[in-house]
């Protein structure tokens, strides 16, 4: 989200389109092309006069300005600040099914957490937690990417993440760390424990050695080995939330004791 002189702004027709239909009360106002024309921006409109959200006509150059750049596709939303849980009351809030959930330690790439956002809201994610330093904050870019997740997830920053991952286990996650120096691959019949807490580390560095450390268990995903030898975090994301929550899981002994 674009913030100017405290005010916050999301843009994008997906993003917007999302907040007036989960979350209309908290849009204040509604930006839009003079002349916006097609279902977005006519369904964008008709939602913000049913809930008696205002509707301000504005040109490309003034959305330029509130959005912080051209990709609003006509359309951006002043809105009230994202929440924002701690931590405690993150857990709190969850099922009593123990949806997984989601550790970004460190994502730099605000289309990648935009990203990851979206595909954990796709496939039933029950939220997700990343550090409040050395990451990439919400931004109009983030919102954009994730078309709408942000209206859809409980989102949780934190001060350490170390800690993080230990307050989850206490809650009954399993801490599955993505490591591609783990000896343990997917696709080894066994699946992954559940309910599972998926530990994510930032681009080119992984998961920090002591958020790895308090990890239950790593998993990699296997590759060719040929021209591609590494995957993007947001589709390494995909990959292993799906596994989770497709693959029954079998015990394994050789795996270990839990961590406490």
């Amino acid at each position: 989200m674009a913030k100017k002189k405290g005010r916050e702004f999301i843009c994008g027709v997906h993003a917007v389109q999302a907040a007036l239909e989960r979350g209309p009360g908290r849009v204040k106002r509604l930006f839009i092309a003079p002349g916006r024309k097609g279902q977005p921006g006519f369904q964008a409109r008709r939602v913000a006069e049913r809930e008696r959200i205002l509707v301000e006509e504005c040109p490309a150059g003034g959305l330029d300005e509130l959005a912080g750049s051209r990709q609003h596709q006509g359309l951006v939303a002043e809105v009230h600040p994202t929440p924002i849980l701690g931590l405690d009351a993150f857990l709190e809030g969850l099922p009593p099914e123990k949806p997984p959930i989601l550790l970004l330690d460190g994502i730099q790439d605000p289309r990648n957490l935009g990203a990851i956002l979206r595909t954990a809201a796709a496939l039933g994610a029950g939220g997700a937690v990343w550090p409040k330093d050395s990451a990439a904050n919400l931004s109009p870019t983030v919102a954009k990417a994730a078309a709408g997740a942000i209206e859809a997830l409980p989102l949780a920053r934190v001060t350490n993440m170390a800690r993080a991952v230990s307050a989850v286990k206490e809650a009954g996650y399993w801490a599955v760390a993505a490591d591609p120096e783990s000896d343990t691959a997917l696709g080894g019949g066994t699946g992954l424990p559940r309910p599972a807490a998926l530990v994510l580390g930032g681009e080119g560095k992984g998961v920090r050695r002591l958020v790895r450390k308090n990890c239950d268990i790593g998993v990699r995903i296997p590759l060719s080995g040929g021209i591609v030898s590494s995957l993007n975090v947001s589709i390494a994301a995909g990959i292993l939330l799906f596994e989770i929550i497709s693959r029954p899981w079998a015990a394994d002994p050789d795996r270990g004791a839990r961590k406490t």
